[in-house]
């Protein structure tokens, strides 16, 4: 298998992997919202991951983990596992451009 498809097959194998991973840290996140801050929760829409799911409650999730509105709780543990949260979806998001720009720069040489 060439150097690229090696690397192409390596970081979708990890971000797939990372997608199961943010699944999981959501759900621990909502349980922890609802059963230790329900008022922040239901300002947020009362979200779950599957089921309530919608592109607000994913708004409302990204904008508590960008703006860090958990700092306002006084939870130690929700701030660690939001700031945490913030740190994954960044890793996931520059893994994911680089596998999309490596994409790109193969397929543009053979498209001319």
């Amino acid at each position: 298998m060439p150097m690229h498809e090696t690397f192409f097959a390596t970081i979708f194998a990890i971000l797939a992997c990372m997608v199961l991973v943010w699944f999981v840290l959501v759900k621990i996140l909502f349980s922890r919202l609802e059963s230790s801050h329900p008022a922040k929760y239901e300002a947020m829409g009362s979200p779950s991951l599957f089921l309530r799911n919608s592109p607000a409650g994913t708004f409302a999730l990204l904008k508590f983990l960008v703006a860090r509105e958990h700092k306002i709780l006084n939870d130690g543990s929700l701030s660690k596992l939001s700031d945490a949260m913030l740190a994954f979806l960044l890793i996931y998001l520059v893994l994911f451009l680089a596998l999309f720009f490596s994409i790109i720069s193969q397929v543009a040489p053979h498209a001319s």
